[in-house]
């Protein structure tokens, strides 16, 4: 009987390992989506755990909670994009002579873009330095020192 059921969970092993494998196959294109969308989650909390310590509040476990349901959900909705696009698009975004994976890559975009921004508003709040105004600042220098140049050629 235990040599039964030792060889059942051999089998049972291999499945795994198996069905894993064709998962992390399917998902390999998209790999480097889900990875730079997981850092910026990543660098999103640390900013928000910093944020959090300079204005004494407390860091309980149900806020870091939130970063497991960011994460699950970010990288679901980037893979239902990469499916969604490759099983039912695919064809017309060819046709069209597209770039691939480019509704999957707008996805990604969009998320990264939201983590950026809570970084920034987390930023702003931690040092009083507002850096779209600061980047805006720096934009209107270069375009002075342009005219500048200009002036003295």
């Amino acid at each position: 009987m235990k040599k039964e059921i030792l060889l059942f969970w051999d089998m049972i092993k291999t499945n795994i390992f198996a069905l894993l494998t064709i998962v992390i196959s399917f998902l390999m294109p998209i790999k480097p989506l889900i990875l730079i969308v997981g850092a910026t989650i990543f660098l999103d909390t640390i900013f928000g755990v910093v944020r959090s310590l300079k204005n004494k509040e407390a860091i309980t476990s149900r806020r870091l909670s939130r970063i497991v349901s960011k994460m699950v959900l970010y990288q679901s909705a980037i893979i239902l994009f990469f499916c969604v696009e490759k099983y039912i698009l695919n064809d017309i975004m060819i046709s069209f002579g597209m770039v691939p994976l480019l509704l999957t890559k707008i996805v990604a975009t969009m998320l990264i873009f939201v983590e950026v921004l809570s970084m920034m508003e987390n930023y702003e709040m931690i040092s009083g330095v507002d850096i779209w105004d600061k980047f805006k600042e720096v934009f209107r220098r270069t375009s002075q020192l342009k005219d500048n140049v200009k002036k003295i050629i």
